[in-house]
């Protein structure tokens, strides 16, 4: 009698496991509730598409994986600060990085070997001072779309 038991808790324990939800890529939404900010999405590994709906939004996103962030449009959907691209391919859509006087010396820098592709990304130099579009290492696709502007 002993081992039918065994095997009895043993078949609920395998289906039990098989049973657990596994995390699926989500597209977040930006703002709402569970994500105020753009970084706050960036920081929850299953948001792999990250819509940002119209407005200003003055925060310094740094993203260090793969993901697509879109806008609804470069005048539209505006990042007031520094974007950094740490690691990861990164996909910018239809969005708006502006800097100004005395905020940073680069709108987008991308590092350590990232790449970033896009389209609709226009980048503002809100300052006097020279502004830098890429640096250190930087690597891309199709960037064709993008503008920079000062106005």
């Amino acid at each position: 009698m002993g081992k039918p038991v065994l095997l009895m808790s043993m078949a609920v324990v395998v289906f039990g496991v098989a049973l657990v939800p596994v995390a699926e890529a989500a597209s977040c939404s930006v703002p709402s509730g569970l994500y105020p900010t753009i970084q706050s999405a960036i920081a929850d590994p299953s948001c792999t598409e990250i819509a940002v709906a119209a407005g200003t939004y003055e925060e310094s996103p740094v993203i260090a994986r793969s993901l697509t962030l879109s806008g609804v449009g470069g005048d539209q959907t505006l990042i007031q600060g520094r974007t950094q691209i740490q690691a990861g391919t990164v996909v910018l859509e239809d969005l708006g990085i502006q800097t100004g006087t005395g905020l940073f010396i680069d709108a987008l820098l991308v590092s350590s070997g990232a790449q970033v592709t896009g389209s609709g990304l226009v980048v503002v130099n809100g300052g006097a001072e020279v502004q830098f579009l890429f640096g250190d290492g930087f690597e891309s696709g199709d960037t064709s779309g993008w503008s920079g502007t000062n106005p």
